[in-house]
């Protein structure tokens, strides 16, 4: 128990990206080249809902272009994020298969499937889908 409680700390207690980076990230993944933020965006608040290792989620409003006033909830990933934890699982792997018959369990089995389920978790319009 003390040992998850602290690794805990990685992905629950993490600082928020700047507010600065999390709309350059939404002009850059979710605004067409002639869109502005405020032509989609008539509230941003900079600090975040919650920020965990993989994203962050900012409320928002949508402009009545956009079929507001409406809130929303903007999940932001992370730059670079997916890359390298999923760098991090293939190292795992590696390790895990060398010493795949000292290790007292099959942790190169453990790590293909974390490495699917992370699959998923980067999976954000899936996500959205699913909430639909």
């Amino acid at each position: 128990k003390q040992y998850t409680d602290a690794l805990s700390d990685f992905t629950d207690n993490v600082d928020p990206l700047p507010a600065s980076l999390a709309r350059a990230v939404i002009e850059k993944e979710l605004l067409h080249r002639d869109e502005k933020f405020e032509d989609v965006f008539s509230e941003f608040d900079e600090i975040p809902l919650g920020a965990a290792s993989v994203a962050q989620v900012h409320r928002a409003v949508l402009t009545e272009k956009y079929g507001g006033p409406r809130e929303v909830a903007i999940k932001i990933q992370r730059p670079s994020i997916e890359s390298k934890l999923m760098g991090d699982i293939a190292n795992l792997k590696a390790l895990a298969k060398t010493f795949r018959e000292e290790l007292p369990l099959d942790y190169y089995t453990v790590f293909t499937e974390l490495e699917k389920q992370l699959q998923d978790e980067f999976d954000f319009v899936a996500e959205a889908v699913a909430m639909e």
